[in-house]
């Protein structure tokens, strides 16, 4: 009787190892799936390569998606077909990409959250900011290894959103930086135009650039005048309104700016918000811009603004010069 419940005893410690076992396996299976942090001191070139290329094209091509359903902001939107793909994409996150790289890789490949699951924006919608997307079969090369990152070049291509002036394809770069726990992670993915929307201007691009007219050789003009301050050093271009589409110095043609809220607000522009600060003073008046310019990109988005071919600096007002003056000042501090 005692080597019965012994046997039954040794039977079911047996299955409870083998289940065991199995979760285990399971787990390990769905968790360490690639192993690219696996002796993370010696990843090789290669490795680097095939890390990247393997998320890139999971978030571009991998994804199956369902039926079709209507997004957020009407647009053509579907959820992933399978739930794997949801903890593979969450599994990535969390080993291999850093949340800023990671939010600028949903925004390229139009990956969200809705309701119930995640999905994707199918093809075709133009609504996002991100115009270059990367492409996973091109060939990539390590520019740089220092310490604890390395940098790849990387081959993206133009969204059809964009204008012929653009080039079709472009490069840029991908940073993996060795993290205090030993991983290395997607840090900081960079490429010319999407790093002016993502980083910089995100929606208001549009208030300046005509996709169709501008060519790269204006960005590159944008993004050297008024991406840097007088130190080289990357400043913001973020602008700051009362409202959509209304003055960023609202007072600044009836009164002086150090009466008024505007000299606080003056204060925390960024230099590209200051510069159109300076020119709606003109605006106002209805100076006119080159075709495609910045300006005329801008100004030409406002219902207020409208040309004045016979405009003159004569018709500006003490307190406009004055004001003027004092928002050169802060533009110089640059």
């Amino acid at each position: 009787m005692i080597d019965k419940k012994i046997h039954i005893f040794t039977i079911i410690l047996l299955l409870m190892c083998f289940v065991y076992g199995c979760g285990i396996n399971t787990y390990s299976k769905t968790e360490k799936f690639i192993d690219y942090n696996y002796g993370v001191e010696n990843l090789s070139d290669e490795d680097a390569i095939k890390l990247v290329k393997e998320i890139v094209s999971f978030m571009d091509t991998g994804i199956e998606t369902g039926e079709a359903v209507e997004g957020i902001n009407g647009e053509n939107f579907a959820y992933f077909k399978n739930k794997e793909d949801e903890d593979k994409l969450e599994i990535y996150h969390r080993n291999y990409i850093k949340d800023s790289a990671y939010n600028y890789l949903i925004a390229m490949y139009k990956i969200t959250r809705f309701n119930s699951g995640m999905g994707k924006v199918k093809t075709g919608f133009d609504g996002g900011t991100i115009r270059y997307k990367l492409e996973a079969e091109e060939d990539y090369k390590i520019l740089s290894r220092r310490n604890n990152e390395i940098c790849i070049e990387a081959v993206f291509n133009k969204d059809s959103s964009l204008g012929d002036g653009m080039p079709d394809t472009d490069k840029g770069q991908i940073f993996l930086t060795l993290c205090d726990d030993n991983k290395w992670r997607i840090s900081k993915i960079s490429q010319w135009y999407d790093d002016l929307v993502f980083y910089e201007l995100e929606e208001y691009i549009d208030e300046f650039f005509d996709s169709q007219n501008n060519v790269k050789e204006d960005y590159d003009t944008f993004i050297r005048d008024y991406g840097y301050d007088k130190n080289g050093n990357r400043i913001s271009m973020q602008m700051l309104r009362y409202s959509l589409k209304d003055a960023i110095l609202a007072s600044s043609s009836f009164d002086v700016l150090e009466n008024l809220d505007d000299s606080y607000i003056l204060e925390h522009l960024s230099k590209l918000a200051t510069y159109i600060a300076y020119e709606e003073i003109y605006a106002r008046h209805g100076k006119m811009y080159p075709k495609y310019s910045i300006e005329y990109n801008y100004f030409n988005g406002l219902s207020w603004y409208k040309e004045n071919k016979e405009f003159s600096e004569n018709e500006l007002s003490d307190i406009e010069r004055h004001n003027l003056e004092i928002i050169k000042s802060h533009l110089e501090e640059f």
